[in-house]
């Protein structure tokens, strides 16, 4: 898969076929995807801890489902493996000097840029040591961001699915059930399997309300040149609601025995998405009109 048709085809899975494995390999492959992410100094601070659930304890994945919040379970349940992602935050604090020094013999940097040894040792590295955690673990978490999204185009690529998951019932209690000790930060569970649905492309804000040019609040325009390319490399790909997307869940929730009932909104809440100055969409995509909307 191109590494356009595999960002656009990515999306958060919520149902797995749950007899179906995930063999090994391929999570040593988003592993190693992850792990050359880019990283500040290169300090690799994420970390993961992968949950394969034909040999983890039940007892312990049940106080993991437990952190999640009520909206998650059914794919915490579902996934054959979850992984826990990780920021080690002795990546930092402890081990930043090592982790940066490599740089030098590996001639990433140059003395253009201005970097020396004494530089790095003697100016660089105390100020970034006199960071507060808060604001470290805030830069790693970028850098955490980063490598999760690489393991998720990897896993797109050979043909897996994938769903961030918070623990906001419990957060205080997730470090404990993962028995990590105090420089390891939890951040994020990840299910992984192979899907049981096909959903079509979420939607997202309109390019010109993310982007602007030259100063904040100037618009930048969409090239619709570049659109039509990427739709060609599948980065643009038709969004839900696509043609029988609603029978293909209340299909999906009757084969594993839950309501097949379907969320909704007031009409006219969905119509606001769609008017000329919405954030959104700008027209009633095909699956909304055949709903009536």
């Amino acid at each position: 898969m191109e590494v356009f048709e595999a960002m656009g085809t990515r999306r958060s899975f919520r149902f797995y076929k749950p007899w179906k494995e995930v063999e090994d390999w391929k999570i040593q492959k988003m592993l190693q995807a992850a792990r050359y992410c880019s990283c500040q100094g290169n300090c690799n601070s994420t970390e993961a801890i992968v949950i394969d659930k034909k040999t983890y304890p039940p007892e312990k994945f049940e106080q993991i489902v437990e952190c999640g919040s009520p909206f998650n379970e059914i794919h915490l349940r579902q996934a054959p493996i979850i992984v826990a992602w990780l920021i080690n935050m002795d990546a930092w604090y402890k081990e930043l000097i090592q982790t940066f020094q490599v740089l030098f013999p590996a001639r990433a940097i140059t003395a253009a840029h201005g970097w020396t040894y004494k530089i790095l040792t003697e100016s660089t590295y105390p100020r970034l040591m006199s960071f507060p955690r808060d604001r470290a673990e805030d830069l790693l978490r970028v850098e955490s961001g980063q490598a999760i999204a690489n393991a998720m185009l990897a896993a797109t690529d050979m043909g897996l699915g994938c769903c961030l998951i918070a623990t906001g019932r419990k957060p205080a209690e997730f470090p404990k059930v993962l028995g990590t000790p105090e420089n390891i930060v939890p951040i994020w569970l990840m299910t992984v399997g192979y899907p049981a649905e096909d959903p079509g492309q979420r939607p997202r804000k309109r390019f010109d309300r993310l982007y602007h040019s030259n100063e904040y609040g100037t618009p930048l325009a969409e090239d619709q040149d570049v659109r039509k390319e990427l739709e060609g490399q599948k980065l643009i790909q038709p969004m839900d609601p696509l043609p029988g997307r609603e029978e293909e869940l209340r299909h999906i929730c009757r084969m594993f025995g839950f309501t097949e009932d379907m969320c909704d909104m007031p009409k006219e809440k969905v119509l606001e998405m769609y008017e000329e100055e919405s954030p959104y969409y700008g027209e009633l995509p095909p699956g909304l009109e055949e709903r009536g909307v």
